[in-house]
């Protein structure tokens, strides 16, 4: 079977953040905690993790004979659920819109901005509105003595002009590792370098060295630790770096 186990992705954690000022800073990027103008939800259910349903009106166009020649389409909806484990103020503000602490008052969905992280080790990735968003309690609400309380919203994202719906981060993803150099002469007793250098998804580098794991076909002939060759025995072996599953090798040959 083909393909890269690396981008199969199984979301371990994941938040949502609400913000009800429509122009909330968003993070610098997907390493960037949210600021002050973003509340979190808190506790969500991860079996029911984020359902995304998209409606939109088509209407086939047909020629003489019953040929298919266009597909109009129109009136696109987007809606992005979750479902809340927790009771605290933001959860009560989705539920109970324009509410106090005191009164509860018929529900009148307000516009926020809503953001979507979900995490796998270092990876993450965001949804944020671009524009904002109006969210609704999807189907019943209730208490008992034997499941946790919960809260499933529907948020019904409304695009900008353009027709952009989410600001998107994303941590990039690693897609290669060059070892340098390639080739690598050190004379018996002597230390040369080697670098590990991480290539990502969206062309940004890294350098790794001294965070890849390192290993030496013949410890007798050549060792190495972070990156640096030192030569044992006149001879050759080939040094290998891994890093985050990519690999790559540099050959090594010892003078005496």
């Amino acid at each position: 079977m083909a393909g890269d186990p690396l981008k199969a992705n199984l979301w371990t954690d994941a938040d949502v953040y609400i913000s009800t000022n429509l122009s909330a800073t968003l993070p610098a990027d997907a390493n960037t905690p949210f600021g002050v103008d973003w509340d979190l939800v808190g506790l969500l259910d991860g079996d029911e993790g984020f359902p995304e349903s998209r409606d939109e009106d088509t209407d086939d166009k047909y020629a003489w004979g019953g040929l298919l020649v266009r597909t109009s389409r129109n009136h696109f909806k987007l809606t992005k659920s979750f479902t809340a484990l927790e009771d605290n103020e933001t959860t009560y503000s989705l539920l109970w819109p324009g509410s106090s602490a005191t009164q509860i008052v018929v529900p009148r969905p307000a516009k926020v901005m809503v953001a979507f992280e979900t995490r796998e080790g270092d990876k993450v990735r965001r949804l944020i509105t671009a524009n904002y968003a109006e969210v609704t309690l999807d189907g019943d609400h209730g208490e008992n003595e034997t499941d946790l309380e919960s809260m499933t919203f529907s948020a019904t994202i409304f695009p900008t002009g353009a027709g952009v719906l989410f600001n998107r981060q994303a941590t990039p993803i690693l897609a290669s590792l060059t070892v340098a150099p390639a080739t690598l002469t050190v004379a018996d007793g002597a230390i040369g370098a080697l670098t590990a250098t991480a290539t990502y998804d969206d062309a940004s580098t890294a350098d790794v060295t001294g965070t890849a794991s390192w290993v030496s076909s013949d410890p007798a002939t050549a060792t190495v630790s972070a990156g640096f060759v030192t030569g044992v025995a006149a001879g050759s072996a080939t040094v290998t770096a891994t890093y985050l599953g990519q690999s790559d090798t540099s050959d090594v040959t010892v003078t005496a």
